[in-house]
C-alpha cells in the first residue's frame, strides 16, 4: 500500500470517527455530553471576600473599583441607589431573562447571593455565574459578579459577554421601572 493511500484512508477513518462523535453529541445532548465527561456544570459559590482566579483565559469578574481585595477586576460595577434586598430582586429577574440558556441553582434572598449555570449558545459548553449584592456604606447597594467556565483554557469573551449582559439587563431594568411611574 503506497504512503498516499495509507494516509487517506488514516484521514477518511479519522472523519468517520469525528462524525460519529459530533452525531453522538448532539444524540445524547449537549449539555449532557458536558456533564458526561467533564462532571457537573455548578462549580460551586464563590467568595467575593477572598477573590481568586483561574489563572486562565476563561473567568471574567465584575466588582466596584478598590473593593475586589486581590481579585483585580476585569469590569468595574457601579453603585445602585437601591437597598440591596430591592436590587437583588432585579439581579434574579435579569439572569433568568439572559439571552442563553440559563438554570438557576441557587438563590438565596437573605445573603442576596446567586448562582447560576450559563450555556453557550451554539456548543453549550456551561459556565458558573456568581452574583453578590451588598450593601454600600452611606446607602445603596454595590454589585459583584464573577464568570468562569467549566471547560477550556480561553472562553472566547463568553464569561464577560455574561457579565455585560446582566450588567445591561439590570440598567435596562431600573430605567424601564423608574420611566414606569412617570407615564402614568
Amino acid at each position: 500500500m503506497s504512503p498516499l493511500r495509507f494516509l487517506g484512508l488514516v484521514l477518511a477513518a479519522l472523519a468517520g470517527a469525528f462524525l460519529l462523535l459530533v452525531l453522538a453529541f448532539n444524540t445524547y445532548g449537549r449539555e449532557e455530553s458536558w456533564e458526561a465527561v467533564f462532571g457537573s456544570p455548578d462549580l460551586g459559590p464563590y467568595d467575593f471576600a477572598m477573590p481568586s482566579r483561574t489563572g486562565k483565559l476563561n473567568d471574567t469578574l465584575a466588582c466596584p473599583a478598590n473593593d475586589c481585595q486581590k481579585g483585580i477586576p476585569d469590569i468595574e460595577t457601579r453603585r445602585y441607589d437601591l437597598p440591596p434586598a430591592a436590587l437583588f430582586a432585579v439581579v434574579e429577574k435579569v439572569v433568568k431573562h439572559l439571552p442563553d440558556k440559563v438554570q438557576v441553582v441557587g438563590a438565596n434572598p437573605v445573603s442576596t447571593r446567586l448562582r447560576a449555570i450559563v450555556f453557550s449558545p451554539v456548543l453549550r459548553t456551561p459556565s458558573t455565574l456568581s452574583v453578590m449584592v451588598a450593601p454600600a456604606r452611606g446607602g445603596g447597594s454595590l454589585l459583584y459578579v464573577y464568570s468562569r467556565s467549566q471547560i477550556g483554557y480561553y472562553d472566547m469573551g463568553r464569561n464577560t459577554a455574561n457579565i455585560v449582559a446582566l450588567i445591561a439587563g439590570i440598567d435596562a431594568e431600573l430605567v424601564a421601572a423608574a420611566a414606569a411611574p412617570a407615564a402614568r
